[in-house]
């Protein structure tokens, strides 16, 4: 199910990929789907149908090759038109091709249910179906190639099993897959909506797929290329939405992955105005202290717009996005544009908010800071981040829950969830039978919040070594340091084997 968190500006359209063509191995086809008007859920109406828009907008670039974009942005209420639609999208797809499919729903996995009957809402609002993940596995496997899923849906990470509680299964385990959820299994997706524009028309859109959307397009001026080389691979999108969507959770397969989810010139790009009006946003700390509930941040402004910024506690679990406080940028007001709120003129700026009482300045928790732009009356969310307010002491008392073994011959990744009682600091390493160190999952990794029951944090190993070669069959020991004021607490798994074919 999607959930709505509230924003009280406008949303900026995104504009289009202009990048210049790069020359692809294979052919590039994209299926995309918005459903917004339901039977038996909430009504989502604009959000989907405009996910739906800028994602075609940062997949139909030159650089992509784009052979075939089909678009549904009123939805379809039908498993067996799902399927037909699927079928007749990538009828023409070979073994080096790419096939695109992005979905835009409610998510629905009711407890006790395994992961392949996690269900993807379909419907047009007058009539309403689901296709379980496990169905939609079975329409994919007859298309030749690679598949690249992007699930918007609350609940989306259960069908790779990460973000849930335990059973840790996989429906899209394989070579020909590549999947990005926009949340963990436990999560809910957060929509948000605006005000009217100056037309009158309704906006609003999704925290994920606008994340996406500045990752990918020249909008967000290709920001999950962090080397600069015209290609964004599986592993710099996850990092990207990780450090800058904070609504959820993000959670891909395979993990550390370098399949390029997208191409494009990057030489012409560089040598041409940027869309985005931020950029080099960058944040101090990802964890605070209630003693000093300063948050610290930094970007350089391109071109003359207006800032803000919105806090959001975790209240309950769940991000309480109607009591956001929104905060003006009015360092520079007074000045060239008068009164106006919140404009900042073009150069690099330095920011510090203060965390008021019940926002982490009294006790701990999660705060979702949030860095929006408005320009021509249309906002957009530049940047968000989750904040991690640990306590000044405690012991977490920390659990690792996981399987026992797995073969990554088989494309199997282990996925263990370590339990904590808190927020803190985690340090996760993989160790061989003889205590070497054999990979590195996380160093000081502030937690956070994943809707997990006892609450906790999932990481994945994918049976390779922090030089990425492949790791011998054998015992293997997760080994867990927790980070609280001045004390460390570790705890190490029982033995995880693995396997290998042969």
């Amino acid at each position: 199910m999607a959930r709505w968190g509230k924003l009280l500006l406008v949303f900026l359209a995104w504009s289009c990929l202009w990048a210049a063509p790069a020359v692809a191995e294979g052919v590039n086809r994209a299926l995309l789907i918005g459903c917004d008007r339901f039977v038996t859920q909430q009504d989502t109406t604009p959000a989907s149908a405009n996910n739906v828009s800028w994602m075609a907008m940062a997949l139909s670039g030159g650089a992509m090759n784009l052979e075939t974009l089909v678009t549904r942005r009123e939805g379809i209420d039908s498993v067996d038109e799902l399927s037909e639609l699927i079928a007749e999208t990538f009828a023409q797809a070979d073994e080096g091709d790419v096939s695109y499919f992005y979905i835009s729903t409610h998510g629905l996995w009711p407890d006790g249910l395994d992961a392949g009957s996690m269900t993807f809402v379909l419907s047009t609002g007058e009539r309403e179906s689901g296709v379980t993940a496990r169905e939609l596995r079975a329409m994919f496997d007859r298309v030749p190639g690679t598949k690249v899923l992007l699930l918007d849906a609350c609940h989306s990470g259960s069908v790779i099993g990460k973000g849930v509680d335990a059973g840790f299964e996989n429906v899209f385990e394989g070579p020909d897959y590549k999947v990005i959820c926009s949340s963990g299994g436990a999560e809910e997706s957060w929509f948000w909506s605006g005000m009217a524009d100056h037309s009158g028309r309704s906006l609003g859109s999704g925290y994920f797929s606008d994340a996406l959307v500045s990752a990918l397009s020249s909008a967000g001026g290709f920001g999950a290329d962090t080397n600069r080389d015209g290609t964004i691979t599986l592993t710099e999108l996850k990092r990207y939405l990780r450090l800058y969507h904070g609504a959820s959770t993000v959670q891909t397969y395979p993990e550390e992955d370098d399949f390029p989810v997208l191409t494009y010139a990057a030489s012409t790009f560089s040598s041409r105005r940027r869309d985005s009006a931020l950029e080099n946003i960058s944040f101090e700390e990802g964890v605070l202290s209630p003693l000093s509930p300063e948050i610290s941040f930094s970007f350089t402004v391109l071109r003359d717009v207006q800032v803000a910024y919105q806090v959001v506690c975790q209240k309950n679990g769940r991000w309480d996005f109607d009591r956001a406080r929104l905060i003006w940028d009015n360092e520079e007001r007074f000045g060239a544009y008068g009164d106006a709120q919140g404009y900042l003129s073009p150069g690099y700026k330095e920011r510090t908010i203060t965390l008021t009482d019940g926002e982490g300045a009294d006790s701990y928790g999660y705060v979702l800071v949030q860095i929006l732009t408005i320009s021509g009356g249309q906002v957009s969310v530049a940047a968000s981040r989750v904040l991690c307010v640990p306590p000044e002491r405690g012991d977490p008392g920390l659990v690792i829950d996981g399987e026992e073994g797995f073969n990554p011959d088989l494309r199997e990744e282990l996925t263990f969830v370590v339990r904590h009682a808190f927020p803190c600091e985690l340090s996760v390493t993989v160790e061989d039978a003889a205590g070497n160190v054999v990979d590195r999952l996380a160093s000081r990794l502030p937690s956070r919040p994943e809707q997990l029951s006892p609450t906790g944090t999932t990481f994945t190993w994918n049976g390779r070594t922090s030089g990425g070669e492949t790791a011998p069959a054998g015992e293997y020991v997760i080994c867990v340091t927790s980070y609280v004021g001045e004390e460390r607490y570790t705890l190490r798994s029982s033995p995880v084997h693995l396997e290998r074919e042969g």
